[in-house]
This record gives C-alpha cells, structure tokens and sequence, in this order.
C-alpha cells in the first residue's frame, strides 16, 4: 500500500509543479485538512481541503512575481509520505530571490489524502524519524 501512496503524492505534484493547484481533487479524502506550517508561511494555519486551503496557497503564491516548486525526493513512510522539495521565486513586493528547500507530510489511508502539513525540510524529516 506504500508504493500507491507515494504515487498519488507523486500524482499530487505534478500538477503543483505546473502550477495546476486546483487539479487532482479526486486523490483528497472529503475531510483533508492542509496545514501550512508556521516554520515557512505567513498564513500559518489549518485551512480544510477545497476553496479555503487554495485560497491560503494562492495568497502564498501570488505573493512571488514568479514562482516554481520542484521535487527533490518522495520518502515512503507507509502511511505516511515525505516530500522534500525546492521553491525558487521572487517577491512580487520586495524583488527579492527566494531558493528554499521546503518539505510536505501527507498521511493516506485506501489511497486518498487525509492530511498534509507544508514545512520546512527538516521538519518534514523529523516528523518521520529522519535526519537531513
């Protein structure tokens, strides 16, 4: 069952990595909470899946003049998945460059999304047992 959650984690990001944030709604359970980690994002918080936890990323997102997500590594962690990733961007305001590695936990169950916590890697790491 690990490998299929790692795919539909997988299946997840790369409609992120196109900037598709809508797509994929079919992989989330109904009551999938987002939670955007206070470690990386300003609107810090738990949102539910659907318009509230998009409205909280795209507010994130279109803070950048550009911006683009790349994954580094998917860790299997049974019914858990770890995704250590990279944004890169700019800041639509301050013009600054951003290059940060970032890390996501997603807990599934029968193949569909319960939870997922947007941090920081090695907070991501740590809440698997793992080092950087």
């Amino acid at each position: 069952m690990s490998h299929e959650n790692v795919e539909v984690v997988h299946q997840v990001f790369n409609h992120w990595t196109r900037g598709d944030w809508g797509r994929g709604r079919e992989l989330f359970d109904d009551g999938c909470e987002a939670v955007f980690s206070a470690s990386w994002f300003p609107d810090a918080g738990v949102h539910h899946i659907g318009r509230d936890a998009l409205r909280a990323w795209l507010g994130f997102t279109e803070s950048f003049e550009t911006f683009a997500i790349e994954v580094n590594r998917l860790v299997d962690a049974g019914e858990q998945v770890v995704v250590l990733a990279r944004i890169q961007g700019r800041g639509r305001a301050s013009g600054a460059n951003v290059d940060a590695k970032v890390g996501g936990i997603f807990t599934l169950r029968d193949a569909k999304i319960l939870r997922y916590v947007l941090t920081d890697e090695r907070e991501a790491l740590e809440a698997v047992g793992l080092r950087e």
